[in-house]
């Protein structure tokens, strides 16, 4: 038995080499980027520094958790994987890495949450002057955390949760805000105050918060009048309730139209139209109605229809056009499963709720330097990949760290030269942080 196995082995010998190495190269050209966008000068500016000179700088905990995220770190205590790359470290002068329980301990200070969304802030910031975009739209939507930690509470799905409230400028897939509350939080809560932080973000630098896009949660007086007053063009899943679902009665005599996608085919559903308005809206909108023909009857409910309802403010395009807008808001979803699960959000470390608050933002922020990496300094091809293709394209070279006339030198395989060249060189070009 044992024979057969050898057979099957591998025919080479471990060597330990004294040269100094790294598996993630590819890391220090986010680690630089940070460095470009002032993230360093950030941290230093909204989180307070150590009472003693002994004590590491939160710089010194948020930086390596990023990377840590970027890498693919699932929990605290995979920062030992920073630390133990010598050759990371060494190119990107890591000299302090701190331990899973000194993170622990410095998470559970809720007084850093506030100075790591300003942080991300001005992340936002700084990608957002370097893009070429006018006029944005937010997409905003609320997802779980499934946890057996005390501190949760029972979600509307029936499991203890965690749930974040999480908005994106989809036209950049740049998370702007995040809210992390417990699991038993209505999904809308918060959305009307993320409108308000997004649109006066973009005003302070120019930039304008042209579309709102939400599911039904978004679905009420407050967030309508904010986006009235704000002149944003909203498209919200309309919640049944009484009156939409008369409306729905009342439409059924109505033309219908067939509904055409981009390419003009048909996709199987018919719409009108309805004006409506809420006891509290200053204005009234537009419910525009979808139906299908059920793919079976339901048991409890009488009709042969399916419905689909949309409400917005949207005067100058035609219906049509609104609906397939609305329907790529979509794309949240696929933003809230690359935070969890591309980079470990997923995973609560504390019992404490504002303890995960912190971890959840770090996170955020090493989301953010990935998006600002792929649409400041790399080619547009790789704009839609995620940080589970990054890591096999670009984080995980190997590379040997090399020390000679006082100068550092990182060598690399021929075929990711020119890659990492071009990145460096655009991160050099790249207006200096203020």
């Amino acid at each position: 038995m044992s024979t057969n196995i050898q057979q099957k082995l591998l025919d080479f010998q471990l060597q330990k080499s004294s040269d100094t190495l790294t598996s993630k190269s590819g890391l220090s050209v986010f680690y630089e980027a940070a460095l470009a966008l002032g993230m360093s000068e950030a941290i230093k500016a909204n989180l307070p520094e150590p009472k003693s000179n002994r004590g590491l700088k939160p710089a010194e905990y948020v930086l390596p958790l990023a990377l840590m995220f970027c890498g693919g770190g699932r929990s605290m205590e995979d920062i030992r994987e920073i630390e133990l790359d010598q050759g990371l470290r060494k190119i990107c002068g890591l000299t302090k890495i701190p331990g899973a329980d000194a993170i622990g301990e410095w998470i559970r200070k809720t007084k850093h949450l506030a100075g790591l969304k300003k942080v991300n802030e001005h992340n936002c910031r700084k990608i957002v002057l370097r893009s070429d975009k006018d006029d944005f739209t937010l997409d905003t939507d609320a997802t779980l955390i499934e946890t057996q930690k005390a501190c949760a509470e029972m979600s509307y799905k029936g499991f203890t949760s965690f749930s974040v409230l999480l908005s994106f400028l989809a036209d950049l897939d740049l998370c702007v805000c995040s809210d992390y509350r417990n699991g038993a939080a209505h999904a809308g809560t918060g959305t009307k105050e993320q409108i308000e932080h997004t649109d006066n973000l973009l005003k302070s630098l120019g930039r304008k918060l042209k579309y709102f896009r939400s599911d039904s949660a978004a679905y009420n007086a407050d967030v309508f009048n904010t986006c009235t007053d704000r002149e944003i063009v909203f498209t919200i899943t309309a919640d049944r309730d009484v009156a939409v679902k008369d409306a729905i009665k009342r439409a059924k005599s109505k033309k219908w139209q067939r509904l055409l996608d981009e390419d003009g085919k048909d996709t199987g559903r018919e719409y009108t139209t309805a004006v409506h308005c809420m006891e509290k809206t200053k204005e009234p909108f537009t419910l525009i109605i979808q139906r299908w023909k059920a793919p079976q009857l339901k048991l409890f409910e009488k009709g042969k229809y399916c419905y689909y309802v949309i409400a917005t403010n949207d005067f100058d395009r035609d219906p049509a056009a609104t609906i397939r807008f609305h329907n790529k808001r979509g794309n949240a979803e696929n933003y809230n499963k690359e935070i969890k699960t591309g980079f470990g959000m997923d995973y609560a470390p504390s019992q404490e709720l504002a303890a995960n608050a912190v971890y959840f933002e770090i996170g955020v922020l090493a989301y953010n330097l990935v998006i600002a990496v792929k649409k400041l300094f790399l080619e547009e091809s790789w704009a839609k990949k995620t940080i589970a293709t990054l890591r096999w394209q670009l984080i995980f070279i190997a590379g040997k760290v090399i020390e000679h006339g006082r100068q550092l030198f990182l060598k690399v395989a021929d075929i990711y030269f020119e890659l990492l060249q071009s990145i460096r060189e655009k991160i050099r070009l790249s207006p200096a942080p203020d």
